[in-house]
């Protein structure tokens, strides 16, 4: 098959022509190490050579071979931009033409002049016909090595290349003289020397004050997000953050254009993109006042509550679901001593599984009490999370944080399809909780023992728990000590919990963190004693299992008996505890205490029976014995 190269296509590249789309060649292809990887190639029109690097996007193309030494491509979307006194046109869309093909015009164009611009005519080739590059590094190869009587492929040399119209008249063309071309943000890079984006702002951070070795400062960022669905991060620092931090709003669409891209700072921004920008002075900031309806306003990557199961600590996910319950908002004091707000809420969806989702902040008072209030009206709102910060303490359970967005009944099809299940029965099926140290990857009715069975199988006394459900009643339960004075102070996003000892000044004081404070939390440490019909056994039941099983807040339980104390009602609270039949999930382990091995058994989730469900794992266990 035949290839024609456009002539003088590289010299029309570098004099800003960026609606050309020519057909080159590519003569080298090499992989060059980065931050991430990414591909070199020196591509030719047949007369000149020049430098080029291929978009991330095109990596597994030329991993395969797709694209190689010697195949033909057109440009569809490219840039020339000068790196360290060099033009490189960064390729950002092409087509391969034909996958290896001889090399067209100079066959003895060697890889060492890859960083140059090569002009590889000759007039004994060509006539007297010479393109002359437009790149004042260029370096001129006479092609006279190329024999004579070697057939020329199809391809011609048309007349020397000429700069648009627009740039008539105003003398040779200057470095970044051209107007900067508005291309997606999956197409920047560090390299281009020019180049503007159209995007919306999707969320907007608070201003952050810092204190380093070069002094005092002041910082925030913003998200944008653009028609092609790619997001980047910008930030600005100190008197960038004066300029730009009342003019950008959220919803809005601007033109940004210069500014200094950069490696994204993953511990802090959990955007899809390797890059971020950082604004400077010359940064032009331009607000769109037509709508662009291309632009969506926000942009997820819903997961599924049972995927979280698997997710890493600490890492950034979008979920979506309903809102079963949500807990009054509480007073929570960070090891700072400052005061915020905390309240948690309970989501679930198609997958069968339920997360706990924890408020902080301004959330609590802002959505949480819009979500209450439609709880409050019998009403079971969907709620779309954007950025929740995942946790495995205590299970697995999802936060927010300073950039999460929260979203209620969005107009998505997600939140549809969620409604039409949750309509259609959804609402009263029964959902597995992989909260509150939720045995790993076990489903409510696997691994089902009987008391006896945890000693008769020696479950613990591995070098990692052994996770179990047992269905048994509870026959007794430790009334004297069954919860304990615990630090309220927050490490982190999570409540300190160390134990906490009383002051002569009656304030409380907790080791771990050296402070003191007025009021403590309590919390449950439940001792009870658990038995079906193979056994009896011990089991310890902390915070939240503890509140299952009692049925109230352990401070509750405790100013009952040692403020109130009214013994009655306390004694009538254990009592409705007892005798009931439940479905606990424990936790088993060996504990050494000093020189005494002792297998430990805590409850950590605790069910109350379902005739319903339970049947269903009867018959199905006696379905699989008569098999």
């Amino acid at each position: 098959m035949a290839a024609r190269l456009t002539a003088n296509a590289i010299a029309a590249v570098n004099g800003g022509d960026l609606d050309l789309k020519p057909v080159v060649q590519v003569l080298d292809l090499k992989r060059i190490a980065e931050p991430q990887e990414r591909y070199r190639a020196v591509v030719s029109d047949g007369s000149a050579a020049q430098k080029a690097l291929l978009a991330v996007k095109f990596n597994e193309a030329a991993k395969s071979g797709a694209v190689r030494s010697g195949s033909v491509v057109q440009l569809l979307e490219y840039v020339c931009s000068t790196v360290k006194n060099q033009r490189i046109i960064v390729i950002l869309e092409m087509k391969i033409i034909i996958r290896d093909c001889e090399t067209i015009g100079n066959r003895k164009l060697h890889p060492e002049f890859a960083s140059e611009t090569l002009d590889l005519s000759s007039s004994s080739n060509f006539g007297n016909s010479r393109v002359q590059s437009l790149v004042p590094a260029a370096k001129l190869v006479s092609s006279s090595a190329m024999n004579s009587g070697n057939k020329v492929q199809n391809f011609n040399v048309q007349s020397v290349y000429r700069p648009p119209s627009n740039y008539k008249s105003y003398g040779s063309i200057m470095k970044n003289e051209a107007p900067a071309r508005v291309i997606p943000i999956a197409a920047l890079n560090p390299y281009q020397g020019r180049w503007a984006i159209k995007a919306r702002v999707t969320a907007k951070g608070d201003i952050r004050r810092y204190n380093n070795a070069k002094g005092d400062g002041k910082v925030f960022s913003f998200d944008l997000l653009d028609s092609d669905g790619g997001e980047i991060r910008a930030t600005c620092f100190n008197t960038v953050v004066d300029r730009f931090y009342e003019a950008v709003e959220v919803g809005k669409i601007y033109l940004i254009s210069k500014g200094s891209l950069k490696p994204a700072q993953k511990n802090f921004n959990h955007l899809n993109n390797q890059w971020e920008i950082f604004l400077e002075s010359t940064t032009t900031l331009e607000c769109c006042p037509d709508e662009d309806s291309s632009i969506p306003t926000q942009h997820f990557n819903f997961r599924q509550i049972i995927d979280i199961e698997n997710a890493e600590n600490n890492s950034i996910i979008d979920i979506i679901g309903i809102v079963e319950s949500i807990n009054p908002s509480m007073t929570i004091l960070r090891k700072n001593g400052m005061e915020t707000q905390r309240r948690i809420l309970n989501l679930k969806d198609v997958s069968g599984r339920s997360v706990e989702l924890t408020l902080w902040g301004d959330f609590c008072n802002r959505e949480g009490r819009q979500l209450q209030e439609k709880l409050g009206s019998g009403l079971f709102p969907a709620l779309a999370v954007k950025a929740g910060k995942v946790s495995d303490f205590s299970g697995k359970s999802v936060g927010t944080i300073s950039s999460t967005q929260l979203f209620i009944d969005p107009d998505l099809p997600e939140t549809y399809i969620l409604r039409e299940w949750f309509d259609g029965g959804g609402k009263d099926a029964s959902s597995h909780s992989i909260s509150k140290d939720m045995m790993p990857g076990l489903a409510l009715n696997d691994s089902r023992k009987t008391v006896s069975q945890i000693k008769d199988e020696g479950l613990g006394r591995g070098n990692k728990p052994d996770w179990v459900t047992v269905k048994a009643t509870i026959s007794f339960i430790k009334t004297d000590n069954f919860c304990y004075t615990a630090c309220p102070l927050l490490i982190g996003d999570r409540p300190c919990n160390k134990k906490v000892t009383k002051l002569a000044s009656g304030n409380w004081c907790c080791d771990r963190c050296s402070k003191e404070f007025e009021e403590c939390d309590y919390r449950y440490l439940l001792q009870a004693q658990v038995q079906d019909h193979t056994g009896v056994t011990w089991v310890t039941a902390f915070q939240e299992s503890g509140e299952e099983i009692i049925g109230c807040s352990a401070k509750e339980l405790y100013q009952l008996k040692h403020q109130e104390h009214d013994d009655k009602k306390f004694g009538d609270i254990i009592r409705r505890c007892l005798f009931e039949q439940y479905l606990f999930r424990l936790k088993i382990k060996e504990e050494h205490y000093g020189e005494e091995q002792r297998v430990k058994i805590t409850v950590v989730k605790t069910d109350t029976v379902n005739p319903s469900m339970e049947s269903k794992y009867l018959l199905d266990l006696i379905g699989k014995l008569c098999t």
